[in-house]
């Protein structure tokens, strides 16, 4: 049930990335956002479901680029109204897909507060992410402000970013400082201190005070925002190439003076290799496994076997054994962040970029 400070909101999931590092399960015709965790649902489904009940689905809007856009068409049909699709005609980053997709959501609902979220990280519990979420909203109502969500660390995480919280605010917190992928000896005296969090990648904001933002720290791409939402085609791909932009964070939220963080009440992943999931999927036991798979004496393995075809596991441990039908990959667990030189040998030899 939608709360009152849900009640007129929308969210824009960002549904890009090819997953290179979950090859061979995800590729170019099978985007990472329709990875599936457990089997059965994908990424994608599984954050519509957790926001769906906060926020109507008429109002979930979902970004992609074009080149990607039958895969998830077909993918969330009947889950979204078909519209609920926007398309950019080109992957340039989150700030240019933020930006678009905002001004699309803008056109169609008028001034709103909007939910960034990605489509690529495992959040429980579902009920947590809502509440949590609600209170974003209505900072981000009270305060035109822009509220990012902060996680509480379990580790000295080095490949994440962090941000350091000062004076209350309301619910949340002022966002002192960001700190972008720190090395470990200092992530690990962040951590000790508790006056840090995780980036959660996820923003909450109105459109207007977005709009606001853009005018002030991207100044190119707000003035040529309100025509680029209006253009289709190679007139909006013109456009988009005309223009540089990064990631939104770098871009806007790190530079901003109107940043509020809100402490999750969840429990966070952010599923970026094999070995982020068996991370987030552990807690079922120390070998994660999909299909039919037998493992014997064997620890720390994460193993999907393709339906009809069984795969047995011996004196095995930290391994990734993936059979994806066409192609199988076997690999230490513990350097699944290393997949991307895969798909890079397979780009450079001919005959090979079929299995991309």
């Amino acid at each position: 049930m939608a709360s009152r400070n849900a009640a007129d909101a929308a969210a824009l999931i960002i549904a890009g990335g090819r997953g290179t590092r979950f090859w061979p399960a995800s590729r170019a015709g099978r985007p990472k956002p329709l990875f599936s965790l457990d089997g059965r649902t994908t990424l994608l489904g599984a954050t519509i479901a957790r926001i769906a009940p906060l926020i109507a689905r008429e109002r979930i809007f979902v970004i992609v680029a074009a080149d990607q856009a039958s895969a998830f068409r077909r993918a969330l049909r009947g889950t979204i109204p078909a519209r609920n699709l926007l398309i950019e005609p080109q992957g340039r980053g989150t700030t240019m897909a933020i930006a678009l997709g905002a001004a699309l959501v803008r056109s169609r609902l008028g001034d709103t507060t909007l939910a960034v979220i990605p489509a690529d990280h495992h959040v429980t519990p579902a009920a947590g992410f809502r509440r949590t979420l609600s209170t974003a909203l209505g900072l981000a109502r009270g305060r035109d402000a822009i509220v990012v969500i902060g996680v509480k660390p379990t580790r000295p995480e080095t490949g994440y970013g962090y941000q350091k919280i000062g004076r209350a605010a309301g619910a949340g917190f002022v966002v002192d400082r960001f700190i972008e992928k720190p090395p470990p000896a200092l992530a690990a005296q962040m951590v000790r201190s508790g006056r840090y969090l995780w980036n959660a990648g996820m923003f909450v904001m109105s459109t207007s005070t977005l709009e606001g933002e853009l005018a002030i720290h991207c100044a190119p791409l707000a003035r040529a925002l309100p025509a680029m939402a209006r253009l289709k085609g190679p007139a909006l791909l013109r456009a988009y190439r005309g223009l540089k932009m990064d990631a939104f964070d770098r871009d806007v939220v790190e530079k901003s003076g109107h940043v509020i963080s809100v402490k999750a009440r969840f429990e966070w992943y952010d599923v970026g290799s094999w070995q982020g999931l068996w991370e987030a999927m552990r807690g079922r036991g120390d070998n994660v496994t999909t299909g039919p798979v037998v493992a014997i004496d064997s620890h720390g393995v994460i193993a999907r076997a393709t339906e009809g075809r069984l795969m047995v596991i011996a004196g095995m441990d930290d391994l990734v054994a993936v059979d994806a039908g066409d192609a199988i990959l076997i690999a230490r667990r513990s350097r699944s962040q290393d997949l991307r030189r895969v798909t890079d040998e397979l780009r450079r030899r001919r005959g090979l970029d079929r299995y991309l």
